[in-house]
């Protein structure tokens, strides 16, 4: 499933987004974890699991979808 198929981009999402990644920039960095996509994608994963239900679960999504993109695309082959 592709981002752009499946997901409207309003500007009001950017920022929970950028919140998403950036936290999670800094948890896998603090965990000595080397920072890549599949990193962050485990540790976005891990973190969705364990969400509450008022938690931004759109904008969570959509960072994973980022992710997944930007490794699907950019990724080794």
């Amino acid at each position: 499933m592709k981002s752009e198929d499946t997901l409207d981009w309003y500007p009001a999402q950017l920022p929970p987004v950028k919140i998403i990644l950036g936290e999670a920039l800094l948890a896998v960095g603090k965990q000595g974890r080397p920072i890549n996509t599949r990193t962050l994608l485990d540790y976005l994963q891990v973190m969705q699991d364990k969400q509450k239900k008022r938690d931004d679960k759109v904008a969570m999504q959509t960072a994973i979808d980022v992710l997944r993109d930007n490794q699907r695309v950019n990724g080794k082959r």
